[in-house]
């Protein structure tokens, strides 16, 4: 029987650019070659109807739903990322509707139990050999943290993942296995792993044989040539150049026309013929190669073109940033200066405005940031105003769940 498989793996915001070229297909991939290009139009994404930007997204979820205290870590985990799926026989026996429900089944417990707001996307893969789905979770608790820790911090939440997840898709219609946590140690564990990943082993086996076939007849076959035309080359010394054979015509009006050569001669044009045989293979397998190098030439090219293509444009772009910046950083002085002696503590709110900016793009507040003392003041005014609305809020929702209790 088919197994329910389900895995989760966090990301930083360095690989997040990565997982996004991957399950959108923004490039060509040069190491899964189980990607089929043509049927790439096949694949989805069940919440969203268009291609999205996954850096924004998290970010507009964390600017909209972050409630933390501190500027939020550099190195912290922004993205959960499931991977759903089963083995091929499992989805040979389902329809494409019925292979859709499961995906949306899918969806739906991954919400109930992490957060409906917290999932950003569910992109279903058609295009390789076993169907699968990505979903994407911003791991942000209800008390507004950052935090998949508290998702995932303990040992047993990952065998309940498995659990749960194998019993609501059961409820939903689907005969399949529970999965094994990889952490658990006996044959079912190891039962499990070689049927989950029977499919891509077994590829990989056969590729890797052909590869080998391939590498070793082809390195047979070279040293087999190489090995004759030595051969034939060292009996060249005694063969005869064509034009030097002596040869006798027979035969005339009656009978066909002859020629009569002596044994050796003969023997020995027989090898000139072997060698030319020989020569001609030979030269079709170097003209291979330089095939193969030519096309492998070629897509470093293309590569290197685009690399040089990205470099320019962020080049470009690096030089707009600064020049916005020095723009943006002369007006706000002289805007300082203008308005410095008219409105009464303005330098308080400029810095203000700033901490308020540093805030929403998770950046820490350092003086760096800060022209002078008065911004700084500003800036710590603008801290004490957000921390007694977050303990407003806290109040609040303390009341409401009293609310709730009393109902």
């Amino acid at each position: 029987m088919s197994f329910a498989v389900i895995h989760m793996k966090k990301f930083k915001s360095a690989d997040i650019k990565g997982m996004q070229i991957h399950n959108q297909r923004e490039k060509e991939s040069q190491t899964n070659m189980d990607i089929d290009k043509e049927r790439s139009s096949l694949n989805y994404d069940l919440l969203n109807h268009a291609p999205i930007d996954y850096d924004e997204r998290i970010q507009q979820e964390i600017d909209e739903r972050y409630l933390g205290e501190r500027a939020i870590r550099k190195d912290a985990v922004k993205l959960c990322s499931f991977v759903v799926t089963s083995d091929k026989t499992f989805f040979d026996g389902l329809d494409p509707q019925e292979e859709k429900r499961f995906f949306e089944e899918s969806v739906k417990f991954l919400q109930d139990r992490y957060g409906e707001n917290n999932m950003v996307y569910a992109v279903v893969h058609k295009d390789e050999k076993t169907p699968h789905m990505h979903v994407g979770m911003v791991p942000i608790t209800l008390e507004g943290k950052l935090a998949a820790k508290q998702f995932f911090g303990k040992k047993t939440e990952l065998q309940q993942l498995q659990d749960k997840f194998h019993e609501h898709v059961t409820k939903k219609g689907f005969d399949l296995e529970r999965g094994v946590s990889s952490d658990r140690k006996h044959m079912e564990a190891q039962r499990f792993k070689a049927l989950s990943v029977k499919e891509e082993v077994k590829s990989l086996e056969n590729e890797l044989k052909e590869k080998l076939n391939d590498k070793q007849s082809l390195e047979k076959s070279v040293k087999d040539i190489e090995g004759r035309l030595s051969d034939l080359g060292k009996s060249l010394n005694h063969v005869k150049k064509v034009d030097e054979v002596e040869v006798k015509e027979k035969g005339g009006l009656v009978r066909s026309r002859t020629v009569e050569l002596a044994q050796e001669d003969f023997e020995g044009i027989k090898t000139l013929a072997k060698v030319s045989e020989g020569l001609k293979i030979k030269s079709e397998q170097l003209e291979g190669y330089w095939i193969q190098e030519v096309q492998k030439n070629d897509r470093l090219k293309d590569e290197n073109s685009m690399l040089k293509k990205e470099n320019d444009r962020l080049r470009d772009e690096n030089k707009e940033l600064v020049r916005e910046n020095t723009f943006l950083t002369r007006t706000l002085e002289k805007v300082k200066s203008y308005y410095k002696d008219k409105v009464k503590d303005f330098s308080h709110h400029v810095g203000a405005f700033k901490a308020q900016v540093l805030d929403k793009m998770g950046e820490r507040l350092l003086k760096k940031h800060f022209t002078d003392e008065q911004e700084v003041n500003g800036a710590q005014i603008f801290l004490k105003v957000k921390e007694n609305e977050k303990q407003e809020k806290r109040v609040s929702r303390g009341k409401d769940r009293g609310m709730d209790f009393e109902r």
